[in-house]
């Protein structure tokens, strides 16, 4: 019901409030969307519609970063960085006996696994030139696993914003671990900043490129390409509808994320796609996660 008056009304709302200075009402609204509690119909319409007329198809760099950047701002990085800190350190053995949906977390979220054997099939384990970069690091519980897993290696740990790294400063103490404020479209300026263009690179994101605008996430995947030993892997919730029906290669998905096919970007950039995945953990009865799937990529150059 809600799709059907949303796109009823669509063209009218565009007219009045994308295209006028009304527009200011919803970009604030957009800043304190993690914390507005009841949406009635018209305002979740008004919502849906600076997400997906709005924000999906802005392309001045500046005013889309303001707008990301804004939602972290006054303590909310910090909040959410120690909301996920709280989870506690992730073991492999307990992703095998822990469930996501109908499958092991560890089935339904390979990439901590993969990781793991493509770092041991590699004979990486002790390779002192080789750097794991991690995209939206957050509370920095992922990176420290694969730390605690592989002591030797070199990690940076990257977000956008100063408290969330901040926030890991205080937490963590490996002389190992770098960090360093950059999006995923500027990876090139953090692998410059260390100086490791010709090493052993692997980058990784888990839950984070959902929030990339497909703008951006093409100059991502292009950067990637221009490094001769990197590896790149991520583990993305995407909606399994904009999987099974829709051809568009990234489109909304919900509040500032978007459901991608980051194998077409992949490809679009001429790197290689060494293994991807569409996972469905979810009973499709599942009327809060039937639509989430998720989607594994690793790609080499």
């Amino acid at each position: 019901m809600k799709k059907i008056l949303y796109n009823i009304i669509k063209y009218p709302l565009i007219i009045i409030f994308i295209k006028t200075p009304l527009i200011n009402i919803l970009k604030k609204r957009f800043k304190n969307y993690r914390s507005i509690k009841n949406r009635n119909i018209i305002w979740l319409i008004l919502d849906v519609l600076f997400w997906r007329e709005y924000l999906i198809k802005l392309k001045d760099k500046i005013e889309l970063r303001e707008l990301t950047d804004s939602t972290l701002m006054d303590e909310e990085g910090r909040k959410w960085a120690l909301h996920y800190y709280h989870q506690n350190l992730i073991k492999l053995k307990e992703l095998k006996t822990r469930r996501t949906g109908n499958m092991s977390t560890n089935d339904a979220e390979p990439i901590y696994e993969k990781m793991i054997n493509f770092i041991k099939s590699n004979n990486l384990t002790d390779d002192q030139d080789t750097y794991i970069i991690q995209l939206g690091s957050s509370s920095g519980r992922v990176i420290e696993f694969f730390l605690k897993t592989f002591p030797k290696l070199n990690y940076i740990s990257t977000d956008i914003n100063d408290e969330i790294l901040d926030f890991q400063k205080e937490k963590y103490n490996y002389s190992n671990l770098k960090y360093f404020k950059c999006y995923a479209e500027d990876i090139d300026e953090c692998i410059n900043n260390f100086n490791i263009c010709d090493k052993n690179i692997i980058v990784f994101s888990i839950g984070s490129l959902q929030y990339v605008n497909p703008f951006f996430l093409k100059i991502f995947f292009l950067k990637l390409r221009k490094y001769p030993k990197l590896n790149f892997f991520a583990m993305e919730p995407i909606s399994l509808s904009f999987i099974d029906n829709n051809k568009k290669i990234s489109d909304h998905r919900v509040n500032i994320s978007f459901s991608h096919r980051y194998n077409e970007y992949v490809r679009n950039s001429n790197a290689n796609i060494a293994e991807f995945q569409v996972i469905r953990p979810y009973s499709k009865d599942d009327k809060q996660h039937g639509d989430t799937g998720h989607f594994y990529l690793h790609a080499a150059n």
